[in-house]
């Protein structure tokens, strides 16, 4: 039940990600960090917050 007549990767040439070589996925990599620093500042601060209102 193989989609293709040979299931083998012989034919399979050339990158299969679109976006070897380019800037991009180094972009989104930076974006992803930043988002998780931001999330654990701000996670960070609400907790503290809450902690001295709970001493």
């Amino acid at each position: 039940m193989f989609p293709f007549d040979t299931p083998s990767w012989d034919a399979a040439s050339g990158a299969i990600f679109p976006g070897v070589g380019g800037s991009l996925p180094a972009i989104c990599t930076v974006i992803g960090i930043a988002i998780c620093i931001i999330a654990l500042a701000v996670g960070n601060r609400a907790e503290s917050e809450k902690y001295s209102k709970f001493k």
